[in-house]
Protein backbone atom coordinates (compact mmCIF):
# COMPACT_ATOMS: atom_id res chain seq x y z
CA UNK A 1 0.00 0.00 0.00
CA UNK A 2 1.49 3.45 -0.83
CA UNK A 3 1.95 5.70 1.49
CA UNK A 4 1.76 9.88 0.49
CA UNK A 5 4.96 11.64 0.48
CA UNK A 6 5.85 13.69 3.51
CA UNK A 7 5.42 17.58 2.89
CA UNK A 8 8.70 19.36 3.20
CA UNK A 9 9.67 20.68 6.19
CA UNK A 10 8.46 24.96 6.91
CA UNK A 11 11.02 27.55 8.61
CA UNK A 12 9.43 28.77 11.55
CA UNK A 13 9.16 32.67 10.83
CA UNK A 14 10.84 34.76 12.86
CA UNK A 15 9.43 36.23 16.00
CA UNK A 16 9.98 39.61 14.95
CA UNK A 17 11.38 41.27 12.47
CA UNK A 18 14.59 42.94 12.22
CA UNK A 19 13.99 46.57 11.94
CA UNK A 20 15.36 48.88 8.86
CA UNK A 21 18.17 51.10 9.72
CA UNK A 22 17.62 54.63 9.02
CA UNK A 23 19.35 57.95 9.33
CA UNK A 24 19.34 59.77 12.41
CA UNK A 25 17.11 63.19 11.17
CA UNK A 26 18.82 65.70 12.87
CA UNK A 27 16.96 69.22 13.96
CA UNK A 28 19.94 71.33 12.21
CA UNK A 29 19.33 74.69 11.82
CA UNK A 30 20.77 77.58 9.25
CA UNK A 31 22.36 80.11 11.14
CA UNK A 32 23.87 83.76 10.37
CA UNK A 33 27.17 84.59 10.94
CA UNK A 34 28.23 87.98 11.54
CA UNK A 35 32.11 88.96 10.77
CA UNK A 36 32.81 91.64 13.77
CA UNK A 37 35.97 91.70 14.44
CA UNK A 38 38.48 93.77 13.16
CA UNK A 39 40.74 91.19 11.18
CA UNK A 40 37.61 89.15 10.17
CA UNK A 41 36.84 92.96 8.25
CA UNK A 42 39.96 93.48 7.23
CA UNK A 43 40.02 90.35 5.27
CA UNK A 44 36.41 91.28 3.56
CA UNK A 45 37.66 94.08 2.71
CA UNK A 46 41.05 92.75 1.40
CA UNK A 47 40.17 90.33 -0.16
CA UNK A 48 37.14 92.04 -2.32
CA UNK A 49 39.74 94.80 -3.21
CA UNK A 50 42.36 92.09 -4.74
CA UNK A 51 39.41 90.73 -6.80
CA UNK A 52 39.38 94.87 -8.89
CA UNK A 53 43.06 94.03 -9.65
CA UNK A 54 44.42 92.13 -13.14
CA UNK A 55 46.98 89.44 -11.70
CA UNK A 56 49.28 87.31 -13.34
CA UNK A 57 50.85 84.03 -11.66
CA UNK A 58 53.56 81.32 -12.08
CA UNK A 59 54.18 78.02 -10.06
CA UNK A 60 57.92 76.53 -9.71
CA UNK A 61 59.06 73.77 -8.33
CA UNK A 62 61.99 73.53 -5.74
CA UNK A 63 63.85 70.68 -4.66
CA UNK A 64 64.59 71.14 -0.85
CA UNK A 65 66.70 68.15 -0.02
CA UNK A 66 69.95 70.10 0.77
CA UNK A 67 68.04 72.71 2.32
CA UNK A 68 66.00 69.85 4.62
CA UNK A 69 69.49 68.43 5.06
CA UNK A 70 71.52 71.82 6.25
CA UNK A 71 68.33 72.40 8.88
CA UNK A 72 68.71 68.95 10.12
CA UNK A 73 72.35 69.62 10.58
CA UNK A 74 72.07 72.78 12.05
CA UNK A 75 69.45 71.85 14.59
CA UNK A 76 71.00 70.36 17.46
CA UNK A 77 73.57 73.81 17.45
CA UNK A 78 70.64 75.87 17.26
CA UNK A 79 68.70 74.08 20.40
CA UNK A 80 72.05 74.64 22.54
CA UNK A 81 72.90 77.64 21.33
CA UNK A 82 70.02 79.94 20.82
CA UNK A 83 66.95 77.75 22.24
CA UNK A 84 64.94 77.24 18.88
CA UNK A 85 65.32 74.85 16.17
CA UNK A 86 64.74 76.90 12.84
CA UNK A 87 62.19 75.83 10.84
CA UNK A 88 61.98 75.56 6.82
CA UNK A 89 59.70 78.44 6.99
CA UNK A 90 62.09 80.50 8.71
CA UNK A 91 64.42 79.67 5.99
CA UNK A 92 62.13 80.59 3.29
CA UNK A 93 61.09 83.68 4.67
CA UNK A 94 65.02 84.65 4.33
CA UNK A 95 64.87 83.29 0.90
CA UNK A 96 62.17 85.59 0.16
CA UNK A 97 64.32 89.12 1.67
CA UNK A 98 67.48 87.63 -0.31
CA UNK A 99 65.19 87.83 -3.30
CA UNK A 100 63.74 91.23 -2.76
CA UNK A 101 67.32 91.98 -2.95
CA UNK A 102 67.97 91.16 -6.17
CA UNK A 103 64.46 92.55 -6.94
CA UNK A 104 63.70 95.27 -5.28
CA UNK A 105 60.17 96.15 -7.54
CA UNK A 106 58.62 93.39 -6.05
CA UNK A 107 58.62 94.85 -2.54
CA UNK A 108 55.91 97.21 -3.34
CA UNK A 109 52.48 98.52 -3.35
CA UNK A 110 50.49 100.24 -6.52
CA UNK A 111 48.79 103.54 -5.88
CA UNK A 112 45.71 104.82 -5.18
CA UNK A 113 43.80 103.71 -8.71
CA UNK A 114 42.71 107.73 -9.27
CA UNK A 115 46.20 108.96 -9.16
CA UNK A 116 47.77 110.75 -12.37
CA UNK A 117 49.85 109.81 -13.44
CA UNK A 118 49.59 106.02 -12.13
CA UNK A 119 52.09 105.44 -9.44
CA UNK A 120 53.71 102.53 -7.16
CA UNK A 121 56.37 102.46 -4.11
CA UNK A 122 58.86 100.49 -3.77
CA UNK A 123 59.24 99.45 -0.15
CA UNK A 124 63.17 99.94 1.39
CA UNK A 125 61.97 97.69 4.56
CA UNK A 126 61.16 93.83 3.50
CA UNK A 127 57.98 93.04 6.05
CA UNK A 128 57.46 90.05 5.37
CA UNK A 129 53.80 88.63 6.23
CA UNK A 130 52.79 85.51 7.15
CA UNK A 131 49.85 83.66 7.38
CA UNK A 132 49.19 81.59 10.94
CA UNK A 133 45.77 79.54 11.48
CA UNK A 134 44.28 79.98 14.75
CA UNK A 135 41.53 78.55 16.85
CA UNK A 136 40.44 82.54 15.98
CA UNK A 137 40.56 82.18 11.94
CA UNK A 138 43.54 83.04 9.77
CA UNK A 139 45.75 85.65 10.90
CA UNK A 140 48.35 87.44 8.51
CA UNK A 141 50.88 89.51 10.75
CA UNK A 142 54.61 90.27 9.41
CA UNK A 143 57.96 90.14 10.34
CA UNK A 144 59.39 93.60 10.11
CA UNK A 145 62.99 94.43 8.50
CA UNK A 146 63.85 91.20 7.47
CA UNK A 147 66.73 92.21 5.53
CA UNK A 148 68.56 93.10 9.08
CA UNK A 149 67.44 89.31 10.57
CA UNK A 150 68.91 85.97 10.70
CA UNK A 151 67.37 83.07 10.16
CA UNK A 152 67.96 82.63 13.95
CA UNK A 153 65.90 86.14 14.71
CA UNK A 154 63.31 85.40 11.70
CA UNK A 155 62.69 81.96 13.61
CA UNK A 156 62.00 83.97 16.77
CA UNK A 157 59.48 86.17 15.65
CA UNK A 158 57.74 83.69 14.44
CA UNK A 159 57.36 81.75 17.21
CA UNK A 160 56.09 85.11 19.14
CA UNK A 161 53.58 86.25 16.22
CA UNK A 162 52.08 82.43 16.69
CA UNK A 163 51.98 82.53 20.50
CA UNK A 164 50.44 85.87 20.57
CA UNK A 165 47.83 84.66 17.07
CA UNK A 166 46.59 81.41 19.34
CA UNK A 167 45.91 83.50 21.95
CA UNK A 168 43.72 86.31 20.17
CA UNK A 169 46.64 88.86 21.73
CA UNK A 170 48.59 90.35 18.29
CA UNK A 171 48.46 94.24 17.95
CA UNK A 172 48.18 96.27 15.16
CA UNK A 173 51.61 96.95 14.94
CA UNK A 174 52.02 93.12 13.89
CA UNK A 175 49.31 93.22 11.47
CA UNK A 176 50.15 96.68 9.93
CA UNK A 177 52.86 97.81 7.43
CA UNK A 178 53.25 94.44 5.62
CA UNK A 179 55.10 94.55 2.40
CA UNK A 180 55.16 91.19 0.51
CA UNK A 181 53.44 87.94 1.47
CA UNK A 182 54.63 84.38 1.78
CA UNK A 183 52.21 81.65 2.80
CA UNK A 184 53.37 78.35 4.31
CA UNK A 185 49.55 76.51 3.62
CA UNK A 186 51.08 73.59 2.73
CA UNK A 187 51.72 72.33 6.49
CA UNK A 188 48.40 71.98 6.79
CA UNK A 189 48.09 70.10 3.42
CA UNK A 190 47.82 71.06 -0.09
CA UNK A 191 50.39 70.13 -3.07
CA UNK A 192 49.38 73.04 -5.52
CA UNK A 193 47.95 76.37 -3.77
CA UNK A 194 46.69 79.43 -5.77
CA UNK A 195 46.56 82.56 -3.39
CA UNK A 196 45.03 86.01 -4.44
CA UNK A 197 46.62 89.43 -3.29
CA UNK A 198 46.69 90.71 -0.05
CA UNK A 199 46.50 94.66 1.78
CA UNK A 200 46.95 96.08 -1.99
CA UNK A 201 50.82 94.00 -2.22
CA UNK A 202 52.22 93.54 -5.18
CA UNK A 203 53.39 90.07 -4.64
CA UNK A 204 52.25 86.71 -2.58
CA UNK A 205 53.53 83.52 -2.85
CA UNK A 206 52.30 80.41 -1.25
CA UNK A 207 54.30 76.91 -1.02
CA UNK A 208 52.74 73.41 -1.11
CA UNK A 209 53.88 70.47 0.80
CA UNK A 210 57.01 68.53 0.50
CA UNK A 211 57.02 65.61 -1.12
CA UNK A 212 59.25 63.13 -1.82
CA UNK A 213 59.18 62.45 -5.93
CA UNK A 214 61.74 60.49 -8.41
CA UNK A 215 63.74 63.37 -10.13
CA UNK A 216 66.86 62.67 -12.20
CA UNK A 217 70.80 63.52 -11.01
CA UNK A 218 73.57 65.08 -13.05
CA UNK A 219 74.39 61.26 -14.83
CA UNK A 220 70.64 60.81 -15.87
CA UNK A 221 69.57 58.50 -12.48
CA UNK A 222 66.17 58.38 -10.83
CA UNK A 223 66.64 59.81 -7.16
CA UNK A 224 63.97 60.68 -4.72
CA UNK A 225 64.00 63.93 -3.79
CA UNK A 226 61.85 66.27 -1.65
CA UNK A 227 59.99 68.57 -4.07
CA UNK A 228 57.70 71.86 -2.97
CA UNK A 229 55.84 73.55 -4.97
CA UNK A 230 55.52 77.49 -5.25
CA UNK A 231 53.11 79.39 -7.01
CA UNK A 232 53.51 83.10 -7.17
CA UNK A 233 50.82 85.90 -7.88
CA UNK A 234 51.76 89.20 -8.77
CA UNK A 235 50.04 92.67 -9.68
CA UNK A 236 49.91 92.93 -13.05
CA UNK A 237 49.76 96.58 -13.22
CA UNK A 238 53.48 97.43 -12.31
CA UNK A 239 54.87 93.86 -12.46
CA UNK A 240 55.21 92.41 -15.62
CA UNK A 241 55.72 88.46 -15.98
CA UNK A 242 59.47 88.49 -16.80
CA UNK A 243 60.21 90.82 -13.27
CA UNK A 244 58.09 87.68 -11.37
CA UNK A 245 59.56 85.16 -12.90
CA UNK A 246 63.21 86.40 -12.42
CA UNK A 247 62.31 86.99 -9.20
CA UNK A 248 60.77 83.33 -8.73
CA UNK A 249 64.30 82.18 -10.05
CA UNK A 250 66.47 84.02 -7.46
CA UNK A 251 63.97 82.52 -4.46
CA UNK A 252 64.30 78.89 -5.93
CA UNK A 253 68.02 79.59 -6.46
CA UNK A 254 68.61 80.38 -2.49
CA UNK A 255 66.44 77.18 -1.43
CA UNK A 256 68.28 75.09 -3.65
CA UNK A 257 71.76 76.19 -3.27
CA UNK A 258 71.82 76.76 0.73
CA UNK A 259 75.73 77.64 0.26
CA UNK A 260 75.03 80.74 -2.22
CA UNK A 261 74.19 82.21 1.37
CA UNK A 262 77.85 82.15 2.32
CA UNK A 263 78.14 84.15 -0.79
CA UNK A 264 74.78 86.48 -0.05
CA UNK A 265 74.45 87.52 3.31
CA UNK A 266 76.20 90.17 4.86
Amino acid sequence: QATAAAAPAVAAAPATAAAIARPVVRDAKDQLVEIKDMVGKGMVKSMTDALQVPYMALGEEIDLTGLLKLQKALKEHAVKKYGIKPSVTSFMIKAVSMALHEHPKINSKFGPTDANPPNYTVFGSHNICIAIDTPHGLVVPNIKDVGNLSVVEIQQEVSRLAVLAKDNKLGMNDIKGGTITLSNIGVIGTKDPRPILFDGQAVIGATGRTMILPRYNERMELEPRQIMNIRWVGDHRHIDGATLARFSNSFKRFLEEPGDWMLALR
